[in-house]
């Protein structure tokens, strides 16, 4: 019974899809902070993901975004799978030290805190909807 309710109510409201939206937000941030961090990393190779295309691809289908482990004490991740798919880029050429661009990390982190904010407003909206249809105001 709780499966149809969840699927009645928060599937038709976008908090699915928002939450989506934030989990990737999330997992991106994760990514450029590391190439920041790694920008003077001999050999290192830039992470960073199509957000748009993963969006296209998580409405489409349902899939399952990623849960990462940060702390030991963190239950398992009950069989869920990651379906993003990290890009790896690699130095252009031999005097290139990485595949690092600081330019490109600090464009991509302002671009990236934009759809997190959006996706978290309008969350915040669906949510304020919702609480008006149960309450009645």
């Amino acid at each position: 019974m709780g499966n149809v309710i969840d699927k009645m109510v928060w599937n038709r409201t976008g908090v699915e899809k928002y939450g989506k939206m934030l989990d990737l937000a999330a997992f991106r941030h994760k990514l450029i902070s590391g190439n920041v961090a790694n920008a003077s990393t001999p050999g290192y190779a830039a992470r960073d993901i199509n957000f748009d295309g993963e969006m296209k691809k998580s409405l489409g289908d349902g899939a399952v975004l990623p849960m990462t482990t940060t702390s030991p004490n963190h239950l398992g991740n009950a069989g869920a799978e990651s379906t993003v798919k990290v890009i790896e880029t690699e130095p252009e050429s031999e005097d290139d030290l990485n595949g690092v661009d600081i330019d490109t990390e600090i464009t991509n982190l302002a671009v990236n805190e934009m759809n997190y904010t959006v996706g978290a407003r309008l969350l915040q909206k669906n949510m304020e909807t919702l609480r008006k249809a149960i309450t009645g105001r």
